[in-house]
Order: C-alpha cells, then sequence, then structure tokens
C-alpha cells in the first residue's frame, strides 16, 4: 500500500466522520468526492447526483454515470453506488460487496487504461485508505 500525506484531506474527512456519526442519514455524494481531492468545479458536476442515503448499515445513491478527473487518475461513479457502512465518532467505514456497484479509479499507464474498482474505503481523523483489493492500486494518506 502506498502511503501519502495529504493535509488538505483532513477537514473533509473529519467532517464526513461528524456527520456519520451524528446519525445523518443523508450526505451530498458531492462531500464523498471531496474526500479524493476533487476540484470545486468537477464536485459541481458531482453534486448533480444528490445524497448518499445511509439506512440501516447501507448506503445508496442512483443516477446518471459519471467520469470525474481527480489529478492523476478519472472517478467513474456507477449508476447505482451501494453497499455498506460503519461509522463511530472516530470514524467510518464504507464497504462496495459488489463492483458493479462500486467506484473506480482509472489511470493511463502509458497507451492502456486501467480501472480498479474500490472495495472498501476507512477513515479516521488521521487517515484515509482505498483499498481496491490490489496491492499496486491500494492508497493511504495521512494528515
Amino acid at each position: 500500500m502506498k502511503t501519502s500525506q495529504r493535509a488538505e484531506l483532513r477537514e473533509p474527512v473529519c467532517a464526513f466522520i461528524e456527520r456519520l456519526s451524528s446519525g445523518a442519514e443523508a450526505v451530498p455524494l458531492r462531500d464523498l468526492a471531496s474526500l479524493f481531492g476533487a476540484e470545486s468545479d468537477l464536485l459541481e458536476r458531482v453534486s448533480q447526483r444528490g445524497d448518499i442515503r445511509f439506512v440501516d448499515g447501507k448506503f445508496t445513491n442512483d443516477g446518471p454515470e459519471l467520469t470525474v478527473p481527480a489529478g492523476r487518475v478519472e472517478l467513474e461513479v456507477p449508476n447505482l453506488l451501494r453497499g455498506r457502512y460503519e461509522s463511530s465518532a472516530d470514524g467510518f467505514t464504507l464497504t462496495f460487496p459488489s463492483t458493479e456497484f462500486s467506484l473506480r479509479a482509472c489511470a493511463k499507464i502509458a497507451i492502456l487504461r486501467k480501472c480498479f474498482e474500490l472495495r472498501e474505503l476507512r477513515a479516521g481523523r488521521s487517515f484515509l485508505e482505498l483499498d481496491f483489493g490490489n496491492a499496486i492500486a491500494n492508497r493511504r494518506y495521512e494528515f
């Protein structure tokens, strides 16, 4: 797992933790995209998808497919985004049980385009981990 320092992610990650731990049943998809460092103009496109609903340990969001540039990768959001979640005052975990309903990170490697489906996103007050089920793609951001 590659580890990087990303101090700018502290605020959006901690805000997301606060919303989930306070029992919010809906959080704008835009707030999830901000965890990946997406720029404000791109966050506006993502906000068109509306809210992620959090109910009984499950989350869902549906809308048109989106491809959002985020640095050197593109994030792809499927028509239906869904999975399971756990949250506490110290952090949260979003688990995507099926690649069909998962976020994807795609990068160009030479002339090929390679995509990795997010299996699990874990966050605490000092880190964000992205588990793609592939040691090359997995990331940990510390702040």
